[in-house]
């Protein structure tokens, strides 16, 4: 990958002579893991991106990329107008310095999962890190060398532990995986594997790593960049890049778009197969619920019974009743003690017009689910098919639901002309009764208990809405109130111009000059 002993090592002999006399001219950070540093040299603007963040830490160059506008944070302030001197790479780590004049450097530990850029001072000190947690004093890099001689070899291969490619990495420890791939491929072809062959295997590679000048070769699926072509690859596509810096940019942002990908793609998809699953269970609960024979014919039965049926004050919970559908037999009614015969049957009037409405809302919401499922399965149908980081952002941008601000005040359609607003809180019940309404438009409100203002919009001022226009709106006003579960509520009304806010009264606290009061079931239309 990008922090690969050998690939850095090479970049640190292309950089000491290409970057000598470069001036810091700013260092900051844009996204998580990634710190840019700006040079300036010979009036050229140049970038080097430290990434630290696994499974991508590296180091790349870029030419005219400028600091973005928003979303920044400065770094290593003191570094600025300071000149490179050389660039250097430890003997036997992966750290890349950048050393300044005046004793100032730049240490890049490029390893592990705690990658970090390290501001020191002429004393050796850390005075800034990137990365949070680092310590005052660096440790000194690992001196660990690579067996010279083939008994050194053999007397480190019996005392590590692991497959033959964790052996190969704890000797050999600048080797990564696909380096440890490429010795056990030249191995492939003796039989038996002997330490001698493994040895001799392992020196050939480093002396071809070391030695390498040519192109870069960039492999994918799984993605690898390497300064030699790897034999153990040799059946995969590769792509051959003869400019070092271009290709370690190219390679860099192809990974970091990737990891883009990754970090949305997945959250995305369980996402919508989410939605997916619980629209489609509750659609199931719909049909079965729309399957089931309506109350709505046995509450207008039960109506037309007490109708037929003798009068009889209130007062009664249950009451045995002839059944004039069937001659000779009776039914037990459930009744509302607080109404008498004839209203206790229009309250099963109500129920029954109020089961066929609510049962015809069910079919449009099942109609509508059935919409819901068929998108969500073309957008994850959509979604198998998109490979890059560029098409998933579009296809998010395609799906993005209009953010449009949700209108102030429930509403309330009663007619053509006629239009219910409700408040939705205090706030919206201040607004509405003193900003929104208009002297001529009709107030309401539940008497005697807290609820929502309510306005009855009048087209114009000599309107004159019908008396059922005007039960509608209070049913609505009692429905949004602490009456909602009354039979039958008391509800003002009368002209905003009749409505006052004290002077000290709380949010939503109004006074009433005149008022008329209505008795209605709450209700919504």
């Amino acid at each position: 990958m990008l922090n690969n002993y050998y690939l850095l090592r090479r970049l640190a002999g292309i950089w000491n002579d290409s970057l000598q006399d470069a001036v810091v001219t700013d260092a900051w950070c844009h996204a998580p893991g990634e710190l840019a540093l700006a040079l300036n040299q010979n009036a050229q603007q140049i970038t080097i991106s430290f990434l630290t963040h696994a499974p991508i830490v590296g180091v790349f160059l870029r030419h005219a990329s400028g600091r973005p506008r928003h979303n920044t944070k400065s770094l290593f302030c003191s570094l600025q107008h300071q000149h490179i001197s050389r660039v250097n790479i430890s003997d036997h780590d992966r750290i890349l310095t950048l050393y300044f004049t005046g004793g100032l450097k730049l240490e890049s530990h490029l390893y592990g999962s705690r990658a970090n850029v390290f501001f020191v001072n002429h004393e050796g000190l850390v005075h800034e890190a990137f990365r949070k947690g680092a310590p005052t004093q660096l440790k000194p890099p690992r001196d660990l060398e690579d067996p010279i001689t083939l008994e050194d070899f053999k007397l480190r291969w019996t005392k590590v532990q692991g497959d033959l490619t964790k052996k190969l990495q704890r000797i050999f420890v600048r080797f990564n995986r696909d380096q440890c791939a490429e010795v056990i491929h030249t191995l492939d072809q003796r039989n038996p594997v002997l330490c001698e062959h493994i040895f001799e295997a392992a020196q050939t590679l480093h002396q071809k790593l070391v030695n390498a000048s040519g192109p870069l070769f960039v492999y994918q699926h799984p993605a690898s960049i390497s300064i030699i072509p790897l034999i153990s690859r040799h059946t995969d596509h590769v792509e051959q890049l003869n400019d070092i810096d271009e290709g370690l940019r190219k390679f860099a942002q192809n990974r970091l778009s990737e990891r883009a990908y990754r970090m949305e793609y997945e959250p995305l998809r369980k996402s919508i197969l989410r939605k997916l699953d619980k629209t489609q269970r509750s659609a199931e609960r719909m049909i079965l619920e729309s399957n089931r024979p309506s109350p709505a014919d046995d509450y207008e039965r039960i109506g037309h019974i007490l109708m037929a049926s003798p009068a009889f004050p209130a007062g009664a919970r249950l009451r045995e009743i002839d059944d004039v559908f069937q001659p000779g037999t009776t039914i037990n009614v459930s009744l509302n003690p607080a109404l008498d015969s004839y209203q206790n049957a229009e309250h099963y009037y109500s129920k029954a017009r109020k089961a066929r409405i609510s049962r015809e809302h069910l079919d449009s919401l099942i109609q509508g689910a059935e919409a819901k499922i068929d998108s969500l399965k073309h957008d994850l149908v959509q979604l198998n098919k998109i490979k890059t980081y560029k098409d998933l952002k579009a296809f998010q941008k395609s799906n993005k639901k209009p953010t449009n601000l949700p209108r102030p005040f429930r509403r309330y359609h009663l007619s053509s002309n006629f239009e219910v607003w409700v408040g939705r809180n205090a706030k919206e019940n201040e607004a509405l009764t003193l900003k929104h309404a208009r002297p001529f438009d009709l107030w309401l409100h539940a008497r005697g208990v807290s609820g929502a203002h309510t306005l009855l919009r009048l087209p114009k001022r000599d309107a004159n809405p019908s008396k059922y226009l005007i039960e509608q709106a209070a049913a609505i006003a009692a429905w949004h109130s602490k009456a909602r579960t009354s039979q039958l509520a008391p509800v003002i009304v009368t002209p905003k111009k009749y409505v006052r806010k004290a002077r000290g009264a709380s949010v939503g606290e109004v006074s009433v000059m005149r008022e008329d009061v209505i008795m209605v079931e709450p209700a919504l239309p």
